[in-house]
């Protein structure tokens, strides 16, 4: 360990201690002697460079705290903004699938109408085919009740010919 890295307030103090024994033979030989001006400074700049290095720990030990104050605003403040990405990734996962199933629901809806009218117009088709056939019935049936017309007019007809026969046959004979 080298003297560089000692903190200054050792180095102070071990240079007071160092010097006490000195000062107090000094003091013994020269009785109450007062302290000399340098000396008085001195002890000044020792004390004002002790009281210097406890404002700057102080000063230190405030901005490491505030530096961990801040980063753990920080980290809160990711992980709020992680936090609302994930819910902002459901809501918007969520909206999909409301939409995936309300186009579901859509194309079913037109399939289903779709199937419907094809059902109507098969059943309309059907019904004109039905329509169709039955005017068809009602021809034939109308033809053969012209024919049914038509050969009971000309039996008539040979009836009544063969009647003005029998009775030209019975007058003149």
């Amino acid at each position: 360990m080298s003297l560089l890295t000692v903190p200054k307030t050792i180095v102070g103090e071990s240079l007071k201690l160092a010097r006490l024994p000195l000062d107090a033979a000094r003091s013994a030989v020269g009785g109450l002697k007062t302290p000399s001006p340098a000396d008085r400074e001195r002890e000044r700049a020792a004390r004002l460079r002790e009281q210097a290095e406890v404002r700057e720990r102080a000063a230190e030990k405030r901005q490491a705290q505030a530096n961990q104050a801040a980063e753990e605003a920080a980290a809160e403040t990711r992980r709020q903004a992680q936090q609302e990405k994930r819910k902002a990734d459901q809501r918007r996962r969520e909206r999909e699938a409301k939409a995936k199933k309300a186009e579901a629901k859509k194309k079913q809806k037109a399939a289903k109408s779709a199937s419907k009218a094809k059902r109507a117009d098969s059943k309309a088709e059907k019904a004109a085919q039905l329509e169709k056939l039955e005017a068809k019935e009602k021809s034939l049936e109308a033809k053969e009740e012209a024919a049914v017309a038509v050969r009971e007019a000309e039996r008539l007809a040979e009836a009544a010919a063969a009647a003005k026969e029998k009775r030209k046959d019975g007058n003149g004979a």
